[in-house]
């Protein structure tokens, strides 16, 4: 006898099995476009163009403040322009309060949202802290404001946009020199400011070099109101000295010129300085006595129309029709360091940050309100400066040194 096996699968299992088949010959015959119609996801993806390639900003308001506003320039104009070959640009900004850790803390929230690069900060100590992230994570750095050779000292992701303090004390010890004659000089320097003490030491060693005298040197606190003591140990020097090298920064320094012009005092000596000078509030704090001084600074609206390149006098037109002001030195150095990262950007073969720091550093003659010429084995910024004076009461254009 022969015994047939009974199915255990249940009836329903073998209808609606039967159901699937049929289904899926039907997909087959009605063709590919169908099938792909029923089991392809929907997934909408956004165009390479409309994705933002993201720049890093970190800057230090109250002062200087205005890199940020050459950065949001620096971005507009090249956004207009078609942004990264068709990809718009989006700078994130942070504020340091001059604070080296949150520097810091800034520069890794900017490499976890994606940044392809950094511009800024604007102060030695902040820079160093945040090229040290820089470097950890590869991104490239280049700084606005900070002057100090030390802030490229991380390693081959950080680059400086200004001049550093020995050219631009090299210069001015040239200029005390060679146009006014001086043979000796006092020093005046804030204690414990990097930007201070470098500047002040850089001068002093060229100008010593070239055969001046530094007859005394003087020192100061930060936050002082006071200088008497400092002007009283200049003016007891016989003869009297020639120039005055005051390494300011802050709001204190045009208080001791203030004091050194008094009549109490009566110091005659030119006051010299550097890109510090370089303040809104100079000659509202120190009145007439900041009159005929003399200091390096990197950009300056004014002076005669043919020393400005045509994009100086673009950037200075556009910059006007923006804030409604006339751009000042930190703001030039915003604008520039940001449209060296966008024009390295546009250059890569590649929007990897590695490609990104080659171009960078294969920089040669970049035109824009600051000439640059190149970056060098450093990594510092070789580029022409300017010599500022106060003069009827506003801070003027006196001098263009080539890089």
């Amino acid at each position: 006898m022969i015994f047939k096996q009974k199915s255990t699968m249940p009836r329903c299992i073998l209808v609606y099995g039967g159901l699937v088949l049929f289904f899926l010959f039907t997909l087959l015959f009605l063709g590919c476009d169908l099938i792909q119609q029923f089991v392809a996801p929907a997934v909408t993806e956004t165009p390479d163009s409309a994705v933002p390639v993201k720049i890093g900003f970190i800057y230090s308001p109250p002062d200087p403040g205005t890199t940020r506003n050459g950065a949001e320039l620096a971005v507009s104009l090249a956004n207009k322009a078609g942004g990264i070959n068709g990809q718009p640009i989006e700078l994130l900004i942070r504020a340091d309060q001059r604070d080296p850790l949150l520097s810091a803390q800034h520069a890794k929230e900017l490499i976890n949202a994606s940044v392809s690069a950094i511009v800024g900060p604007d102060y030695d100590e902040e820079a160093v802290e945040v090229g040290a992230v820089a470097q950890q994570h590869g991104i490239p750095m280049v700084t606005t404001y900070p002057t100090n050779p030390k802030v490229t000292r991380n390693g081959n992701f950080s680059f400086m946009g200004a001049y550093t303090d020995p050219y631009q004390a090299q210069v001015m010890a040239n200029f005390a020199m060679q146009e006014l004659g001086a043979m000796t000089t006092a020093v005046l320097t804030e204690t414990g400011d990097s930007y201070s003490e470098g500047l002040s030491n850089a001068f002093i060693e060229h100008f010593t070099a070239l055969g001046g005298t530094i007859a005394v040197h003087q020192f100061y606190e930060t936050g002082a109101t006071d200088f008497t003591e400092q002007l009283m140990a200049i003016i007891a020097v016989e003869p009297a000295v020639d120039v005055i090298f005051l390494a300011g920064l802050g709001s204190e320094f045009p208080v001791a010129v203030k004091q050194a012009k008094a009549s109490a005092i009566g110091i005659t000596a030119t006051f010299l300085g550097g890109d510090g000078w370089d303040r809104p509030d100079l000659v509202e704090i120190g009145g007439t006595a900041v009159e005929g001084s003399f200091f390096a600074n990197h950009f300056s609206p004014g002076g005669p129309p043919e020393r400005l390149s045509e994009a100086a006098r673009q950037f200075i037109t556009a910059y006007i029709a923006r804030f409604g002001i006339a751009p000042d030195g930190p703001a030039a150095l915003g604008y520039d360091s940001t449209t060296l990262v966008i024009e390295a950007m546009r250059r890569s073969v590649d929007m990897t940050p590695a490609a990104i720091r080659e171009q960078i550093e294969a920089t040669q003659n970049y035109n824009g309100p600051i000439m640059l010429s190149h970056f060098d084995e450093n990594r510092y910024a070789i580029k022409s400066l300017v010599i500022n004076t106060v003069k009827d009461g506003k801070i003027q254009f006196h001098q263009a040194i080539s890089p």
